[in-house]
């Protein structure tokens, strides 16, 4: 019924655009994608199974705009090929609201725009949509705009529940046999991000305050807390000649966990481009995310140290396979990414090469077994993306991917195993990926 009524607003809009001077688009995209998996985010056992599935995103999108306001609803169904019956009576229907918001301008540079919504700024780092992940990230707040000329400014606010409850704002997922499962998401954000440009030269700055719920249990009294973390940074991008430079720099500070922690953590970024030529491309850079060493977890639990990129879209970082920051090395020894790349457009086809060689950003220590610690080899390992696309005409695309990790010692033990695991160092990851973008109707 949902779809039926959906569907039925869209055709009365599309109707209405014959008698006034509004825009409506209306579009899709259907997205299959195989993935053969063989040590994808983790170094596999020696004796594992690889994996092998086919996952789907379909997504209808419809967009109306006028000069006072624009409006946005994305439905989108996630699903892997089989996890739904041949004949389904919709007892596991997936299908859902990607996006659904509303703006309002109150002259040409002034908005407000609320209700579900991808927030991407700048390079994706912080804040991005997650595009590659079959149901990507939306943020459910309200975003203030003034946007004119060379200077764009926008304030973010957020405050999350998980039901419209009578009394209280606790925000904890589940509570099972009296332990409370706090939420991953947010409970409020408030963030400003400002970009110019000076000439050629861009320059953002971004304040994020990410508030999280934790719970201490004092005797039979149960307190929860918003603890903010704060992270402030800028992002310069200049250009010289045929050079292209992007740099950033950022700092996280505040409480993560629990009340007595205490927060500092740094997050540098370098990276260059020049055109080769006509067709190519040629990136070099390096990122540094700060981590905290195993022994200071350990002996200083509060104490943190580790850089967390937040809601940024981290798939397009620190290699294809998703070894960090994908869900995981969170709070960890942190990171060096030193890479290179090579891109090369012919007609409809376009090809990508990188290699990326990993270095522990902290100590990687390991209790000795007469007390003391001793300090591993900080290289965690070299992973090279290979990527090959065909456009053979718009609103069609086909993408392969083929990934290998040679990993370390170093690596392995970070992730869990132990000298007597029978682990290998090497995986492999594998896609093959359709993307159709129909555009059904528009108003132009």
């Amino acid at each position: 019924m949902r779809l039926k009524s959906f569907l039925f607003t869209m055709s009365f809009l599309i109707l209405s655009t014959w008698a006034i001077s509004q825009t409506v688009n209306v579009d899709g995209e259907i997205r299959p994608r195989a993935e053969f998996r063989n040590g994808y985010k983790i170094l596999p056992l020696e004796d594992a199974n690889s994996a092998f599935a086919i996952s789907q995103r379909t997504r209808f999108n419809a967009f109306y705009g006028s000069t006072t306001f624009k409006a946005y609803i994305s439905m989108q169904d996630i699903r892997v090929w089989g996890n739904v019956n041949q004949l389904d009576v919709g007892a596991y229907n997936q299908f859902g609201i990607h996006q659904a918001w509303g703006e309002y301008f109150f002259n040409e540079s002034f908005s407000f725009k609320v209700g579900r919504q991808e927030l991407v700024y700048d390079d994706s780092r912080i804040f991005g949509n997650v595009g590659w992940a079959q149901q990507a990230r939306a943020h459910d707040l309200g975003l203030l705009k003034y946007e004119k000329d060379n200077l764009k400014l926008h304030f973010g606010l957020a405050f999350s529940q998980k039901n419209e409850a009578l009394f209280g704002t606790n925000y904890y997922a589940s509570y099972v046999g009296e332990v409370y499962t706090m939420n991953k998401n947010y409970k409020a954000m408030q963030f400003v991000w400002l970009h110019t440009k000076l000439g050629d030269t861009g320059l953002s700055f971004l304040f994020l305050n990410n508030g999280m719920e934790s719970v201490t249990t004092t005797g039979a009294t149960d307190e929860f807390k918003t603890l903010y973390s704060q992270t402030i940074g800028a992002r310069l991008t200049p250009a010289l000649g045929p050079v292209k430079l992007a740099t950033a720099f950022y700092y996280q500070m505040g409480k993560v966990g629990n009340d007595n922690s205490s927060l500092s953590a740094l997050y540098f970024a370098l990276q260059g481009s020049i055109k080769a030529a006509e067709s190519s491309t040629m990136i070099a850079g390096f990122e540094y995310l700060s981590g905290t060493s195993l022994k200071d977890k350990t002996e200083n639990p509060n104490d943190l140290k580790s850089f967390t990129p937040l809601y940024g879209t981290n798939h397009k970082f620190n290699g294809h396979m998703d070894y960090f920051f994908v869900g995981n090395h969170g709070n960890n020894v942190g990171l060096i990414d030193i890479y290179a790349t090579l891109k090369h457009k012919m007609n409809k086809w376009s090809f990508f090469a990188t290699p990326h060689y990993f270095i522990a950003a902290a100590d990687v220590t390991q209790p000795l077994t007469g007390g003391g610690y001793d300090n591993l080899d900080k290289g965690l390992g070299l992973e090279v993306d290979l990527g090959l696309s065909y456009a053979p005409q718009k609103g069609v695309a086909i993408n392969f991917g083929l990934s290998q990790m040679f990993g370390t010692e170093t690596l392995a033990y970070i992730q869990g195993y132990s000298a007597t695991s029978n682990y290998s160092k090497s995986g492999t990851w594998a896609y093959l990926m359709f993307t159709f973008k129909p555009i059904f109707y528009t108003s132009k």
